[in-house]
Protein backbone atom coordinates (compact mmCIF):
# COMPACT_ATOMS: atom_id res chain seq x y z
CA UNK A 1 0.00 0.00 0.00
CA UNK A 2 1.61 3.23 -0.74
CA UNK A 3 2.16 6.03 1.62
CA UNK A 4 -0.65 8.09 -0.06
CA UNK A 5 -3.31 5.41 0.26
CA UNK A 6 -2.48 4.44 3.63
CA UNK A 7 -2.89 8.46 4.61
CA UNK A 8 -6.23 8.98 2.96
CA UNK A 9 -7.23 5.68 5.05
CA UNK A 10 -5.91 6.98 8.19
CA UNK A 11 -7.33 10.64 7.72
CA UNK A 12 -10.92 9.00 6.71
CA UNK A 13 -10.66 6.91 9.95
CA UNK A 14 -9.85 10.26 12.30
CA UNK A 15 -12.67 11.73 10.59
CA UNK A 16 -14.82 9.04 10.85
CA UNK A 17 -13.91 8.77 15.13
CA UNK A 18 -14.24 12.69 15.69
CA UNK A 19 -17.88 12.46 13.99
CA UNK A 20 -19.09 9.62 16.44
CA UNK A 21 -17.29 11.53 19.37
CA UNK A 22 -19.68 14.37 18.17
CA UNK A 23 -22.78 13.04 17.78
CA UNK A 24 -21.91 11.00 20.87
CA UNK A 25 -21.41 14.13 22.59
CA UNK A 26 -24.84 15.98 21.40
CA UNK A 27 -26.64 13.06 22.44
CA UNK A 28 -25.10 12.33 26.25
CA UNK A 29 -25.18 16.36 27.03
CA UNK A 30 -28.09 16.45 29.40
CA UNK A 31 -28.76 19.45 32.38
CA UNK A 32 -31.22 19.22 35.47
CA UNK A 33 -33.83 21.60 36.00
CA UNK A 34 -35.54 21.90 39.76
CA UNK A 35 -38.55 23.68 39.36
CA UNK A 36 -40.85 23.75 42.16
CA UNK A 37 -44.63 23.81 42.20
CA UNK A 38 -47.08 24.65 44.55
CA UNK A 39 -50.63 24.69 44.95
CA UNK A 40 -53.09 26.77 47.50
CA UNK A 41 -55.82 28.09 48.10
CA UNK A 42 -55.71 32.07 47.32
CA UNK A 43 -58.62 34.21 48.63
CA UNK A 44 -59.04 37.88 48.72
CA UNK A 45 -61.35 40.39 49.57
CA UNK A 46 -61.41 43.66 48.10
CA UNK A 47 -62.38 46.30 50.62
CA UNK A 48 -64.29 49.76 49.05
CA UNK A 49 -65.09 52.47 52.10
CA UNK A 50 -66.45 55.97 52.01
CA UNK A 51 -66.03 58.07 55.04
CA UNK A 52 -69.39 59.60 55.74
CA UNK A 53 -70.34 63.37 57.15
CA UNK A 54 -69.16 62.13 60.68
CA UNK A 55 -66.14 61.00 59.00
CA UNK A 56 -66.64 57.23 60.16
CA UNK A 57 -66.08 54.76 57.58
CA UNK A 58 -69.00 52.71 55.88
CA UNK A 59 -68.95 50.21 53.00
CA UNK A 60 -69.79 51.37 49.59
CA UNK A 61 -72.64 49.43 47.98
CA UNK A 62 -72.49 48.29 44.49
CA UNK A 63 -73.16 50.63 41.61
CA UNK A 64 -73.46 53.38 44.16
CA UNK A 65 -73.84 56.98 42.06
CA UNK A 66 -70.92 59.73 42.83
CA UNK A 67 -72.92 62.71 44.17
CA UNK A 68 -70.53 65.68 42.48
CA UNK A 69 -72.58 68.43 42.13
CA UNK A 70 -71.74 70.05 45.41
CA UNK A 71 -68.05 68.65 45.13
CA UNK A 72 -65.67 67.34 43.07
CA UNK A 73 -63.90 64.94 45.39
CA UNK A 74 -65.40 61.85 46.45
CA UNK A 75 -64.14 59.90 49.54
CA UNK A 76 -63.30 56.39 48.47
CA UNK A 77 -61.12 54.07 50.05
CA UNK A 78 -59.77 51.03 48.43
CA UNK A 79 -57.66 47.75 50.26
CA UNK A 80 -57.60 44.06 50.10
CA UNK A 81 -57.93 41.60 53.17
CA UNK A 82 -56.16 38.03 51.94
CA UNK A 83 -59.06 35.56 53.57
CA UNK A 84 -57.06 32.70 52.10
CA UNK A 85 -54.62 30.27 53.86
CA UNK A 86 -51.41 30.84 51.70
CA UNK A 87 -49.37 34.73 51.55
CA UNK A 88 -50.26 36.82 48.60
CA UNK A 89 -48.74 39.37 46.17
CA UNK A 90 -51.76 41.79 45.26
CA UNK A 91 -52.08 44.34 42.30
CA UNK A 92 -55.36 46.31 41.60
CA UNK A 93 -56.61 48.53 38.67
CA UNK A 94 -58.49 51.96 38.73
CA UNK A 95 -61.13 52.44 35.75
CA UNK A 96 -62.93 55.50 35.18
CA UNK A 97 -65.49 54.97 32.26
CA UNK A 98 -68.12 58.05 31.03
CA UNK A 99 -71.30 57.40 29.65
CA UNK A 100 -72.84 60.09 27.84
CA UNK A 101 -76.50 61.07 26.81
CA UNK A 102 -76.29 58.92 24.00
CA UNK A 103 -75.95 55.73 26.65
CA UNK A 104 -72.38 55.21 24.83
CA UNK A 105 -69.32 54.54 26.52
CA UNK A 106 -65.59 56.37 26.88
CA UNK A 107 -62.48 56.41 28.30
CA UNK A 108 -62.80 58.82 31.49
CA UNK A 109 -59.66 58.09 33.12
CA UNK A 110 -58.13 61.95 32.15
CA UNK A 111 -61.14 63.33 33.85
CA UNK A 112 -60.26 61.94 37.51
CA UNK A 113 -57.41 62.07 39.55
CA UNK A 114 -56.83 59.69 42.65
CA UNK A 115 -55.21 60.71 45.74
CA UNK A 116 -52.81 57.53 45.70
CA UNK A 117 -50.70 55.94 48.42
CA UNK A 118 -47.20 56.29 46.68
CA UNK A 119 -45.48 54.96 49.92
CA UNK A 120 -47.22 51.17 49.88
CA UNK A 121 -48.12 50.88 45.85
CA UNK A 122 -46.41 51.15 42.76
CA UNK A 123 -47.83 52.15 39.72
CA UNK A 124 -47.07 50.03 36.49
CA UNK A 125 -48.40 49.33 32.94
CA UNK A 126 -51.70 50.25 34.82
CA UNK A 127 -51.60 48.14 37.84
CA UNK A 128 -51.24 49.46 40.79
CA UNK A 129 -48.90 46.84 42.85
CA UNK A 130 -48.74 46.25 47.15
CA UNK A 131 -44.99 46.19 47.90
CA UNK A 132 -45.23 43.65 51.08
CA UNK A 133 -46.36 40.21 50.98
CA UNK A 134 -49.87 40.09 52.42
CA UNK A 135 -49.65 37.28 55.41
CA UNK A 136 -53.44 35.67 56.12
CA UNK A 137 -56.04 37.74 58.01
CA UNK A 138 -53.76 40.94 57.15
CA UNK A 139 -55.02 43.69 55.37
CA UNK A 140 -53.77 46.05 53.22
CA UNK A 141 -53.10 49.91 53.34
CA UNK A 142 -55.49 52.12 51.32
CA UNK A 143 -54.39 52.33 47.68
CA UNK A 144 -56.54 55.94 47.37
CA UNK A 145 -58.32 57.65 49.70
CA UNK A 146 -60.02 60.24 47.55
CA UNK A 147 -61.35 60.55 44.02
CA UNK A 148 -61.41 64.31 42.35
CA UNK A 149 -63.20 65.10 38.84
CA UNK A 150 -62.46 67.56 36.35
CA UNK A 151 -65.83 70.04 37.17
CA UNK A 152 -64.99 72.02 34.30
CA UNK A 153 -64.19 69.51 31.83
CA UNK A 154 -67.36 67.33 32.31
CA UNK A 155 -70.08 70.49 33.32
CA UNK A 156 -68.80 71.77 29.80
CA UNK A 157 -68.45 68.54 27.66
CA UNK A 158 -70.61 65.50 29.38
CA UNK A 159 -72.81 67.54 31.66
CA UNK A 160 -75.80 64.82 31.06
CA UNK A 161 -73.22 61.86 31.28
CA UNK A 162 -73.23 59.10 33.82
CA UNK A 163 -69.15 57.77 35.23
CA UNK A 164 -68.72 53.95 36.72
CA UNK A 165 -65.82 53.63 38.38
CA UNK A 166 -64.57 50.29 38.37
CA UNK A 167 -61.63 48.44 40.54
CA UNK A 168 -60.28 45.17 39.70
CA UNK A 169 -58.07 43.21 41.96
CA UNK A 170 -56.05 39.77 41.69
CA UNK A 171 -53.11 38.00 43.72
CA UNK A 172 -50.94 35.16 42.88
CA UNK A 173 -49.21 33.28 45.78
CA UNK A 174 -46.64 34.22 47.41
CA UNK A 175 -44.48 31.03 48.11
CA UNK A 176 -41.71 30.09 45.57
CA UNK A 177 -42.79 33.06 44.14
CA UNK A 178 -40.41 36.13 43.71
CA UNK A 179 -38.80 38.49 46.36
CA UNK A 180 -39.57 41.79 44.36
CA UNK A 181 -43.50 42.58 43.55
CA UNK A 182 -42.54 43.74 40.38
CA UNK A 183 -40.20 40.31 39.20
CA UNK A 184 -43.56 38.17 40.54
CA UNK A 185 -44.93 35.50 38.25
CA UNK A 186 -48.14 34.05 37.64
CA UNK A 187 -50.37 37.02 36.94
CA UNK A 188 -53.58 36.24 35.18
CA UNK A 189 -53.71 37.64 31.71
CA UNK A 190 -55.27 40.64 30.90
Amino acid sequence: MSKKTYLIILLLVILCLLFILTTTAFFIYSKTANNIITFGNIKMQLLQTTLDQNGLEKNVNNNENFNITHSSTVSRRIKVKNIGKHDIFLRISLKMTGINEYNQEFDADDLVKYSLNTEDWINKDGWYYYKKIIKQEEVTSNLITEISFDINNITTNYSKGNFRFDVEAQAVQAENNADNILDVVGWPAK
